[in-house]
């Protein structure tokens, strides 16, 4: 599940709600130099887990863990294998957990989470409370998506749905060759589209630039 091999320049959005035409609720952009996922690479190793709960609990189970470590889940892949991928961060680390079905009740998880170096502290606190979340929550507890944006996998609003991205998130974007529309990277690695644009935004910050109203 390595992603990319070398460092390109792209950038991390952060992004916040912005009505575009033909979209119910849209995202704006600010964008700063790097790559969320391009750190996370498979140069090392993150800490595995199973659980006797199926996919549904384990996905709100991690997203309850999050909140509670004062995270959240700023990205969500379904999986071509039937399972997810999850990345998450803030300015200090990123991190990205991985789901398998291994039976209808019976799930790993794979947390990876770096800072400046491996926080193997991080995921082993990560997969503890995971479990201790499964212990106390409801049986048909769900992951919330009442919050998050759909993520298509081609430049077409009737396209299939990859997964969800949170607004306000930090999220690598490139422009496509389609005008109003950005893809972003996932968690596997793979490619994913949302409406927008990018322009120029006086900043401080170097190299900034913010997804504005398309026209």
């Amino acid at each position: 599940m390595g992603f990319m091999k070398t460092l390109r320049a792209t950038a991390l959005i952060m992004l916040i709600p912005l009505v575009l035409p033909g979209c119910v609720a849209v995202t704006a952009v600010a964008a700063i130099p790097g790559a969320l996922f391009e750190a996370l690479g498979n140069q090392f190793i993150g800490d595995e887990k199973s659980y006797p709960a199926s996919m549904k609990r384990s996905l709100a189970a991690i997203q309850s863990t999050l909140w509670t470590m004062k995270l959240d889940v700023d990205v969500i892949e379904i999986q071509e294998d039937g399972g997810y991928g999850l990345g998450f961060g803030n300015e200090r680390l990123d991190g990205e957990i991985t789901l398998r079905r291994q039976t209808s009740e019976l799930t790993t998880v794979y947390v990876k989470v770096r800072g400046t170096t491996r926080e193997e502290s991080v995921e082993i606190a990560i997969t503890k409370m995971i479990e201790a979340k499964l212990k106390e929550m409801p049986k048909h507890a769900k992951f919330s998506t009442s919050k998050y944006n759909d993520l298509l996998k081609s430049t077409s609003a009737g396209a299939v749905q990859v997964g969800w991205f949170r607004p306000g998130a930090r999220l690598e974007v490139t422009k496509t060759a389609e005008p109003n529309w950005l893809k972003i990277k996932l968690p596997s690695g793979q490619t994913a589209f949302l409406k927008g644009v990018i322009t120029n935004a006086q900043k401080k910050t170097k190299r900034k630039s913010i997804l504005s109203k398309a026209e």
